[in-house]
């Protein structure tokens, strides 16, 4: 007769050869690896208009550049050339005011707009714009509606913060299966909270994920899907030095759970980075906000250096079996 053993005991550890602390014993990523300081200087494209000196989120559909403009603003989506960046359409909302808009996201059928800025925690309700993309015309300015997804936070206090080092500030979003996911900008300790809600028209209460600390104020994020990959773009408070997290090999839509590395952006400090956008591949599209410092700019950016160098994928598993005689 013969019997079978089970499943050999996994050994978790960090899978990315890249790592300072790579075990290549390890059959499961537990989220342990450790990076040395990584710099790297986008390349400049271009100067943006002055229509969207305020950029404040970014997608990329229909061969080109989406974009928003934050509080104050009109309630206008910008559709822009991927080779210039000049403004090819302009999609006003009908049924909406922009109160502090912040960042895009977008589906097959949907395009998601966060209207979900908390500069000064006073705002208790917040909401998110959907907008269907077939109703989108071609070419040619036009207005058309949108449904209304509001929103609350969990753990919002009774009584509004009403000071900027709160960390209810919302200013990144991404769309992952039937769910839309929210990253906070936190003032209060620079770190990021995760929260994740349905993203059909309604009134809920997000439900809280997990927090990360970010080392900086989290502003914009995009989702690959097919690689699953995730971009998160900010800059840290007061010396206004801008990032990219890219988060990858992570178990389920625990986004945290796997592989976090920061990219360092030293040769555009003081840079109001706000939107970053999966354009084809690796290849990304990075957006800062105009200042009287500096001006509205798109920076060229890839993730393909970090993470396609062979990282050993979470689901490894080794199954080993052994036989024996009676």
């Amino acid at each position: 007769m013969f019997a079978t053993a089970g499943i050999a005991q996994q050994i978790h550890g960090c899978t990315d050869p890249e790592a300072k602390n790579f075990n290549s014993s390890a059959h499961w990523n537990d989220g342990s690896c450790k990076y040395k300081t990584t710099i790297y200087n986008p390349p400049f494209k271009y100067l943006l208009p002055e229509a969207v000196s305020e950029t404040s989120g970014l997608i990329y559909h229909d061969n080109a550049l989406w974009t928003i403009n934050d509080s104050g603003n009109v309630p206008v989506l910008y559709k822009l050339s991927l080779e210039t960046g000049e403004v090819l359409q302009r999609i006003q909302i009908a049924n909406a005011t922009n109160k502090d808009w912040e960042d895009l996201a977008q589906d097959e059928e949907y395009i998601y707009i966060g209207d979900f800025g908390n500069n000064m925690g006073k705002r208790s309700k917040l909401k998110i714009l959907i907008l269907e993309k077939n109703k989108i015309p071609g070419s040619g300015d036009t207005s058309l509606k949108v449904q209304t997804i509001e929103f609350s936070f969990p753990d919002f206090p009774e009584k509004a913060i009403k000071k900027k080092n709160n960390n209810f500030d919302c200013e990144a979003m991404i769309s992952i299966g039937d769910s839309l996911y929210i990253f906070t900008k936190n003032r209060g300790d620079h770190q990021t909270k995760l929260y994740r809600l349905p993203k059909t028209a309604g009134v809920y209460q997000v439900q809280y994920v997990e927090t990360f600390d970010s080392k900086g104020l989290i502003t914009g994020a995009d989702y690959h899907v097919q690689s699953k990959e995730v971009v998160l773009v900010g800059y840290t408070d007061k010396t206004w030095q801008p990032f990219v997290w890219l988060l990858f090999d992570y178990q389920e839509n625990k986004l945290f759970s796997g592989n976090k590395r920061r990219i360092d952006m030293l040769n555009i400090p003081a840079t109001q980075t706000e939107g970053i956008a999966y354009i084809n591949g690796s290849n990304c599209v990075i957006t800062s906000e105009g200042h009287p410092l500096f001006s509205q700019t798109a920076y060229d950016f890839s993730t393909e250096k970090w993470i396609r160098k062979g990282a050993v994928s979470s689901k490894k598993t080794i199954l080993k079996t052994t036989q024996s005689e009676d």
